[in-house]
């Protein structure tokens, strides 16, 4: 879902929708509760327009709020004290009330310090204001009993009621819980906005998402493997991006590999932007990977959250990063990326999505948006064109680099390009491809150069046999 916030101090885009419309008296919520909840819609990516005028300029309601609330899907109005006492919030009511009516919004009130049989008599604290407008002589009696009707019709919706003795965070909590569900089951996961320019990724996309299984309560570990460069850290962006909202909190850990250099300070620094991100408590710091532990395990393990872990290539990441399942709350997902299969397996993770290359025409189709800025070859390079993408072999950042480095390149250079990376891959492959190389063991690494060497293009059983051979009689290889 797509992160937007808007005010009455920017420039509105009513014409992209809302998910919610907060209905507020200003002085007595503004700096207070209000402010509270909407930084939380905020940080869940619910798109929220709120009204943050100060003062109040003349008696009618400006067209933006109206329209605002025409293209919202919920209203939250936060019901104060001094609420009935502007025209304005009542007309916001009024407007709020007809939507519901048509069917074109839900109406969640906040009952804050008030009762809500005091909204539906509009006695107590609410008789003064309505007493105020029906002696005003620029109202009248039809547009009070207009405010009115809206009023207890507002006030006969079950909400939340705020008092002295409640936890006003708890209540805030309970609301994105409520619109996070129903948005979760009136709109399916679209990820088209994520996934543009992506070749090939949208299936990847669903199928890692059933993997993960978001309706469950049960804390899940799955892995996305592949080789370097095949497009691991990409698929789980656009995932995490896609379903994060879904969550109570977040993480994106990026790079392990590179940031933890299985060093205590290294991975002390991994969890304590995961204490950050979820958290998000500058008190909070770690001084120990043991004590990292013990802070993941005892702040998340009520929390249902997403963490992805991306290129991790050690055991000990994992153990300080995400220890296990224990350490989080129901319905957390945590999302591993790696090149090492092994490593998956003996950490008994749920599911395990494994990344292959790109086929025929979507290898293409990616390859050409590089070379071309379209996906299909310009007149008179098609031939060229299948020829690098048959030498790519359908890896991503193959295609990638070489659409790029023959964008615009006359068909000579073409030739040229193609005739040098048969026998000398670009750096930026090579470099990409090394990664892979340079994580295996020193006996891996000496079957990997056999098969390069002296085994290409024979039949694979035969290869087994002979490896299986080598390994069985631990010849030196």
């Amino acid at each position: 879902m797509m992160s937007y916030a808007a005010s009455s101090t920017t420039t509105t885009r009513v014409s992209q929708g809302y998910d919610v419309f907060l209905s507020f008296r200003g002085e007595d919520t503004r700096s207070g509760f209000t402010s509270h909840l909407y930084e939380a819609l905020i940080r869940k990516r619910i798109r929220t327009y709120k009204d943050d005028r100060s003062l109040e300029i003349g008696d009618f309601i400006a067209p933006a709020l109206l329209e605002a609330i025409e293209a919202s899907r919920y209203a939250i109005v936060v019901l104060s004290s001094n609420f009935a006492t502007s025209k304005w919030c009542l007309e916001e009511i009024t407007k709020i009330v007809d939507c519901m009516e048509r069917g074109k919004l839900t109406v969640i009130p906040i009952f804050y310090h008030v009762s809500p049989s005091d909204v539906r008599r509009q006695s107590n604290c609410f008789e003064q204001g309505f007493a105020r407008h029906e002696v005003d002589p620029g109202i009248t009696p039809k547009k009070v009993a207009t405010w009115r009707s809206a009023f207890a019709k507002v006030g006969a919706i079950k909400g939340s009621h705020v008092t002295p003795d409640k936890n006003e965070s708890d209540i805030v909590s309970e609301i994105l819980r409520r619109i996070l569900q129903d948005i979760q089951v009136a709109s399916p996961v679209d990820l088209s906005h994520l996934t543009k320019g992506l070749v090939g990724i949208e299936s990847q996309v669903n199928e890692v998402i059933r993997l993960l299984n978001i309706e469950s309560s049960e804390v899940r570990f799955i892995g996305i493997c592949g080789m370097s460069g095949i497009g691991k850290t990409t698929l789980a962006e656009v995932v995490f991006e896609g379903i994060r909202y879904t969550f109570q909190e977040s993480s994106f850990i990026g790079n392990i590999k590179d940031i933890s250099r299985e060093h205590d300070s290294d991975l002390c620094k991994l969890q304590q932007k995961i204490l950050d991100d979820v958290l998000k408590d500058e008190s909070i710091r770690v001084t120990s990977v043991k004590h990292g532990q013990t802070l993941l395990m005892k702040k998340l393990h009520d929390l249902k959250t997403i963490i992805v872990l991306d290129d991790v290539n050690h055991a000990d990441q994992l153990m300080y990063l995400a220890g296990g399942r224990e350490w989080f709350g129901p319905g957390t997902r945590i999302i591993v990326t790696t090149t090492n299969v092994d490593l998956l397996s003996a950490y008994k993770v749920n599911e395990i999505f494994m990344c292959e290359e790109l086929k025929g025409k979507e290898a293409l189709r990616l390859f050409c948006q590089s070379a071309f800025g379209d996906e299909h070859p310009t007149h008179g390079f098609e031939k060229l064109s299948d020829d690098i993408v048959e030498f790519a072999g359908g890896l991503p950042i193959a295609l990638t680099v070489y659409g790029s480095l023959l964008c615009g390149k006359d068909e000579k250079y073409w030739k040229e390009i193609l005739k040098k990376a048969k026998k000398y891959p670009h750096k930026k492959v090579i470099e990409r491809l090394e990664v892979g190389y340079h994580r295996l063991d020193n006996d891996q690494q000496h079957i990997f150069m056999y098969i390069a060497c002296f085994l290409k293009g024979i039949d694979i059983d035969l290869v087994k046999d002979i490896l299986t051979h080598i390994v069985s009689h631990n010849y030196q290889l």
